[in-house]
């Protein structure tokens, strides 16, 4: 059973849990031209197949999607999530970042994945955070660097990148 967490704030963000509410918006910014192809499925999702991923993360007590909203309006940014937690290595994936098309290129998302890393050193006491990004996605490789990833590993086009969490987010 999946922990409930309170609504987490950063700055002029804040995190809240994704409720079923938000599948409507999440599954529309999921399937736009650009987006979905930074997916491991890139086909676009039908109602039913997004509608039944989220009951089988409801089940999943290591794997924590977020709203990333603005704090003083409740705007909802985009998607930020992290999973494969493990407490006792103190590491996860952090990784189905989908922006809003209206919030695109204004940084509110590189601000949604720092407060992501936060909450995961903060409340999950994780050390570190460990992503996949496609080789060809340079402007996302870009970001990740940016936010302290260092890449780790190459395979199969993808790129493993991990950053440790400190003070400096």
């Amino acid at each position: 059973m999946k922990r409930a967490y309170s609504p987490f704030a950063a700055g002029s963000l804040r995190l809240r849990l994704l409720s079923e509410a938000d599948l409507p918006s999440t599954l529309e910014w999921r399937n736009r031209d650009g987006v979905r192809q930074q997916f491991g499925t890139s086909d676009a999702l039908q109602w039913d197949q997004h509608a039944g991923w989220f009951q089988r993360y409801l089940d999943k007590p290591d794997d924590l999607v977020f709203i990333v909203e603005d704090a003083a309006t409740y705007a909802r940014i985009g998607q930020v999530a992290i999973y494969a937690i493990d407490a006792v290595a103190r590491n996860a994936e952090i990784g189905r970042f989908v922006v809003a098309p209206e919030f695109q290129g204004n940084g509110l998302m590189r601000q949604g994945i720092a407060a992501l890393i936060k909450f995961a050193g903060e409340i999950l006491e994780l050390a570190s955070v460990y992503l996949q990004v496609r080789e060809s996605n340079d402007h996302a490789r870009r970001l990740y660097t940016h936010l302290g990833f260092v890449e780790v590993s190459r395979a199969d086009g993808m790129i493993k990148m991990e950053r440790s969490i400190d003070d400096h987010v």
